[in-house]
């Protein structure tokens, strides 16, 4: 019996081989690399490769996962190494100096108008400049205020805050209730840093560009922006060691039901739902100063201008954006909608806590598309830094950040 099976075993292996052997010899390969948004990203790519591999016989797709620290170097090693893949994955913010590089294609020519049709025009816009569309919107969110209803209930708040006055008073209250409880999260530490910073700055009716091409990284709103979150972590509002914190430490204490209040985006619904079921929750708009806003974010997927099987590369994109593919990966990932078909999907509008994400879509308000930007960023995290911890005014520390800014925009 052992025999039978294993031999059979092989003799299907060998006749899979050979029919994998002549597929190779006869489709182009089109290599596409990911970065994990979570544990399930890897699986849900390799799926959606399988059925369009199996949907036709001219192309192979292979796909590469990276995790997103990794992703930004690993390409600009790829590329001056020319083993790039044919397709990219990264976020939209790097997107302006690759194009800038000639590392993207533009595929305006190379897609469908239907394709192209197919999108929010408010996320594809995103990845256009200079007369040329540089990629896709694989992924987009905005970002709210997660609070924690039975935290405010003990601390004797009957709503969620909608003025940073409000927020700075319930911050209070909820940490006063326990040494091990804190009232509202400041990120200081590790990736996106100046987007956490964004929220106080648009709200207070800053911008990060003005209008004639400066640094608005030093302006009255600047300043009174992070003064605002400096107001909280003086007050013992926030957790522990701001400068040290993550996106991930503040999401983690928040499922943990240790902290009152974070800023975050629709992904903290699925890791509340996995992780932390029984912590009760309600999403409201960023807390308002002046203005209503939001950070709105993307990620894009490129074609590299490397690729010999550009036509091909796009062929698996328009598969990889239908509306089957799509709706899994937001079911699995928790981002909003970039195509139009899914902005009426009852998953997206019928769940308040995914619908109130799409509510807060006309105020959002985007990262400048510029290159240079993640010098800028690291400049601004590092003045933002010495803020937070109170050695040094914000007056001050912006005033580097937005030197240093006027610097690499002028090159």
């Amino acid at each position: 019996m052992n025999k039978l099976k294993y031999g059979s075993t092989a003799l299907c292996t060998l006749a899979l081989s050979f029919a994998l052997t002549g597929q190779a010899m006869s489709a182009e390969t089109v290599r596409v690399r990911f970065a994990e948004y979570s544990s399930n990203t890897e699986a849900h790519f390799q799926e959606v490769a399988a059925k369009f591999n199996a949907s036709q016989s001219d192309i192979v797709v292979e796909i590469e996962t990276l995790p997103w620290p990794e992703m930004q170097q690993q390409l600009i090693t790829d590329i001056s190494a020319g083993t790039a893949p044919d397709i990219s994955h990264m976020a939209t913010r790097w997107m302006a100096g690759f194009a800038v590089d000639g590392v993207l294609a533009p595929i305006e020519g190379l897609m469908s108008d239907d394709f192209a049709d197919s999108f929010v025009p408010t996320y594809l816009d995103l990845q256009k400049q200079e007369g040329h569309t540089w990629g896709l919107p694989i992924a987009a969110s905005a970002r709210g205020l997660f609070v924690n209803n039975e935290l405010l209930a003990k601390a004797g708040i009957d709503a969620a805050p909608s003025t940073w006055d409000e927020a700075y008073d319930a911050a209070i209250k909820i940490a006063a209730l326990d040494d091990a409880i804190y009232g509202i999260g400041i990120q200081g530490n590790d990736l996106d840093v100046e987007g956490y910073w964004f929220y106080s700055l648009w709200t207070h009716g800053g911008e990060v560009i003005t209008a004639d091409g400066k640094s608005g990284l030093a302006s009255e709103a600047a300043i009174a922006a992070t003064n605002n979150y400096v107001r909280f972590i003086e007050g013992g509002a926030t957790q522990p060691g701001v400068a040290g914190s993550s996106r991930e430490d503040l999401q983690n204490l928040f499922a943990a039901g240790k902290l009152g209040m974070v800023l975050s985006g629709p992904w903290l619904n699925k890791q509340l739902a996995d992780e932390a079921p029984d912590v009760s929750y309600g999403i409201s708009a960023v807390p308002t100063a002046t203005e209503a806003a939001t950070y709105g974010v993307t990620d894009t997927i490129s074609v590299l201008e490397s690729s010999e099987v550009k036509e091909e590369a796009v062929a698996f994109l328009e598969y990889m954006f239908n509306d089957e593919n799509r709706l899994e990966f937001g079911k699995i990932e928790g981002f909003v909608p970039v195509l139009k078909s899914m902005a009426a999907e009852p998953f997206f509008t019928e769940d308040p806590n995914m619908a109130v994400f799409l509510e807060m879509g006309p105020v959002a308000k985007f990262a400048p598309l510029v290159p240079n930007w993640e010098e800028m960023a690291e400049s601004l995290a590092s003045a933002l830094s010495v803020a937070y911890s109170g050695d040094t005014p914000a007056s001050e520390s912006l005033k580097a950040a937005a030197a240093k800014m006027d610097e690499l925009l002028a090159e």
